[in-house]
């Protein structure tokens, strides 16, 4: 059964990835693939891993929200 990831980042780091895809820049790219989007991938990996976003509501959440681990919190 295939895996489905979705990444988050702030809009900090969606302002450098438009700079990287403007600019072409291959070496920055490889750099925030590395620095931020492998992370987060590897992260998703653990077991009991549940990321999305503390601050909206959940529906038929079968544990607290203080307990998810927080978007970019690794």
């Amino acid at each position: 059964m295939a895996r489905t990831w979705a990444v988050s980042f702030g809009e900090q780091q969606r302002m450098e990835l438009e700079r990287i895809v403007m600019d072409e820049d291959a070496a920055a790219a490889l750099s925030f693939l590395r620095g931020v989007i492998y992370p987060q991938v590897k992260e998703s990996e653990k077991p009991g891993s549940c990321f999305h976003d503390t601050s909206k509501p959940v529906e038929r959440l079968d544990r607290p929200v203080d307990r998810h681990k927080k978007l970019g919190s690794f």
